[in-house]
């Protein structure tokens, strides 16, 4: 089982996460606010799979030791990672899973 670490910020009923998983980080945005029923007529999640793994870790000074810790301390939700993932141009890949 892979072990998440969940992240102080974002907006209230919503939750991140953050694990590796086969060698590449993934961040998961939760939300299961009424907006979301409403829209989606369920929950739904954002998905975010780090392709480019080695670049993370040279831009990031990390390893897949410390990765998920440096990220708990640097960011406090999905919307800060997947901006800076774009800033710092390391390629993911996005998918949405809604339980409709």
């Amino acid at each position: 089982m892979t072990e998440k670490t969940k992240l102080t910020g974002g907006l209230e009923k919503t939750v991140t996460w953050v694990w590796l998983e086969n060698n590449q980080l993934k961040v998961e945005y939760y939300d299961f606010s009424e907006d979301a029923q409403n829209a989606f007529g369920n929950d739904i999640a954002y998905i975010l799979t780090v392709i480019e793994m080695e670049k993370l870790y040279s831009v990031t000074k990390q390893n897949e030791t410390s990765l998920i810790q440096w990220l708990s301390e640097n960011f406090k939700s999905y919307f800060e990672i997947k901006n800076w993932l774009e800033e710092n141009k390391i390629k993911f890949e996005k998918e949405i899973d809604s339980w409709a």
